[in-house]
Parts: C-alpha cells; structure tokens; sequence
C-alpha cells in the first residue's frame, strides 16, 4: 500500500490538510487582478497551496502561468525561463508545427524555439543580443497581452523565489523595469512567492524600492495543531493502520508544527509502522529524521562564519527577545558589534527570525534541535 504522506511537492488532486481559508483567499485575490506577497519559512507547502489555487482558478477564460525563479542567474535567464513558462502554459499540443507558428506570431523581438527530445522537450528563447531587456519584457507582456486578448482571457502570473532576482548583478535595474511593466497590466494579478522572507518583503516594504507597497502581503503560517493531528490519524486509519491522538500530537509538536516535517515525520512513522504507531516507534521516527536531515543542516552550519555559528547554536540553546542584552551578550561571551552583523546576515539567509512574540530564534525547529544535540 502506498504511503499516504506524501513527501516534496503535493499536487493538486492529493491529498491537502487544511488551507480551505488560504486558497479561497488567494483564488478571489487572482481572479480579482490582486497583486499578493506570499511568504513563509521554506517547506511550509508553499508551492503545493500555489499550484491548487492555479488548478483551481484555471479555465476557458483565465489562465495561470507559473515561472520559478530559484535558480535564475541573470537577465537573460530570467527571459528565458519567463516565456519558457508564457508558452507551457499557453500550449495545448506544444511539439506541432502550426503551435509554433501560432506561437511565434504572438511576438515581435523574441523567437520562440521548441527543441523535441526523446524524454520531454525544451523552451528557448532567440534574439538579437544588442536588444534591451525593457524591450524583451515588453514583448513577452506583449505576447501575453495580444493571446489574452484574443481568447477574451484573464490570467495570474505566479513569481516563485520572486526575492532571488535581489541576488542578480542587475538587479536594480531588473526590479525597476519588471516594475514598470507589471503595474500596466490591467488583465493580470500578479503572485510574488518567496522564503527568505526578510529579503522579498524588503522589496516591498521599502520607499525606496520599485515594488513598495505594489502587492498585499500574506504570510503562510504553521497549520493548526487540532486539525494537522486529526488528518494525520485519518490518514493512517484510511490505511488500516492507527495513529492514537497522544501520538499525533507528539509528532506535530516536535517539529513545532512545520508543515514539511510533520508530513516527512509521519510518513516514517507510517513506514515503520505494522498496526498501531506508539510513543516508541515515534521516537525511532525522530531519531531517523534527524539523521536524515543532518547532511543538510551541516551544510547550512559549515557555510556560516564562526561567529554566525556561535550565535546559532546560542539561539538553538536560549531564544531571545534582547539578543543585543548586556546580560546575553555576557552569557555567552559574545560582542555587541559581533551580534549586530551575524544576526543581521542570519536574518536575511532566514535561518533566524523574529516570531510573534518578538523573540528571537532559529527559523527551522528541526536544525535548533540538531545545533542542540551537536553542543552536547
């Protein structure tokens, strides 16, 4: 039998627990031509809730079209991968030729070219490299704009890790452009998804910034500790196996109710489960994630300076409200102008944050466990 928590992406005809508020929101917010900041810490479902209200709010007269910006390296690629999503999702059988004619006479700068492969195919854009990246950007909007047109359409656009394009060489000047042409459109909303959540908030929060104040914000939070722990005892008993009430809530709370972990956590728990899940196998399920994830965590420690590594295991150890505190600072031998920049530089990596209650502490439950566990 298949395990029922799925790990990575959920799509949309799986599974969701919960988020009914989330995405009757954000689909009124998308048919409505709404521009929405999304933020969370990474791997709280973020792109699974996104790609449901996509599924959702598509139809004969409006269309979704979803362009990840993780891995974007500069303007071109940011071309790139823009109208490799304008076309994937405006392509109905993409590989024929007359698609591609249609297509090409959607634009005037860019030459759109399908390249068919024995497992997929692949999208890239062509032009003449002396051509501005205001006026590439003008054609795809353009593009857009004349097959929305046609078909008597609406559409969102869905900006994944949106804060990444920040990290570009031209990045002022990508924000100042992409600005320019996004608050034209009168057909379109606009999603702006990221998780270093200092950073893509920055971009519209600040004055100074093309973006201020251009999108409502709507952060992603932990799903609630009753309902999380109900759909996974539902899910164990629509799979003849139990999952007692004591147990569940465990789970969550040991994560501190991460959405990625609980899913990752019950699905081992699943797995070394025969018929009835136990504070035991819980707590062989714990030691397992732990293991499983401490590659990663070492990689995330190993890439921070030594002072930005004595504050996170000080922060794992003893969140903070005063970090900058004479009595903290002396606790733990540190400097004031040391705390000022580590923890400024943490913040923006979005391995520290500041929660609800104004305290300072590491963003990822499961990494402050792993920082404790390495003290000892």
């Amino acid at each position: 039998m298949r395990n029922p928590f799925i790990l990575g992406y959920i799509s949309p005809e799986d599974s969701f627990c919960d988020r009914e508020k989330e995405i009757k929101d954000l689909s009124r917010h998308a048919v409505n031509c709404t521009s929405v900041v999304i933020y969370s810490p990474r791997r709280y479902g973020k792109t699974s809730l996104i790609k449901k209200v996509m599924q959702d709010v598509s139809s004969k007269r409006f269309m979704a079209i979803y362009v990840d910006l993780f891995s974007v390296t500069n303007k071109d690629d940011f071309i790139q991968k823009f109208l490799g999503a304008v076309v994937r999702s405006i392509g109905k059988d993409i590989t024929s030729a007359s698609f591609l004619t249609k297509l090409r006479k959607l634009f005037s700068r860019i030459t759109p070219s399908i390249d068919i492969k024995p497992d997929g195919f692949s999208i890239s854009a062509k032009y003449d490299t002396g051509t501005g990246f205001n006026y590439l950007l003008e054609d795809i909007f353009d593009g857009i704009n004349k097959y929305f047109n046609s078909k008597k359409m609406k559409g969102l656009i869905v900006f994944d890790e949106f804060q990444e394009i920040t990290e570009l060489k031209e990045s002022k000047h990508v924000e100042g452009v992409l600005h320019e042409y996004i608050q034209s459109q009168q057909n379109l909303s606009f999603f702006f998804i990221g998780s270093r959540r200092r950073v893509l908030q920055a971009m519209f929060s600040d004055q100074n910034r093309p973006f201020f104040k251009m999108a409502f914000n709507y952060p992603i939070d932990t799903i609630l500790r009753q309902k999380f722990t109900k759909y996974i005892q539902d899910l164990f008993q629509h799979t003849k196996k139990g999952c007692p009430v004591d147990v569940s809530e465990s789970l969550y709370d040991y994560v501190d109710g991460h959405t990625g972990y609980v899913q990752k956590l019950a699905h081992i728990l699943w797995d070394i489960t025969d018929a009835k899940a136990s504070m035991d196998s819980l707590r062989i399920a714990q030691k397992d994630l732990l293991e499983m994830e401490s590659v990663d965590f070492q990689g995330v420690f190993g890439s921070l300076s030594r002072m930005e590594k004595r504050l996170v295991m000080a922060l794992a150890e003893e969140p903070a409200d005063k970090p900058y505190s004479k009595d903290y600072l002396a606790t733990h031998k540190f400097s004031l102008g040391g705390v000022q920049s580590s923890l400024k530089s943490l913040l923006n990596k979005d391995i520290v944050e500041v929660n609800k209650n104004n305290i300072y502490r590491l963003t990822d439950p499961l990494f402050a466990r792993w920082c404790r566990r390495e003290r000892l």
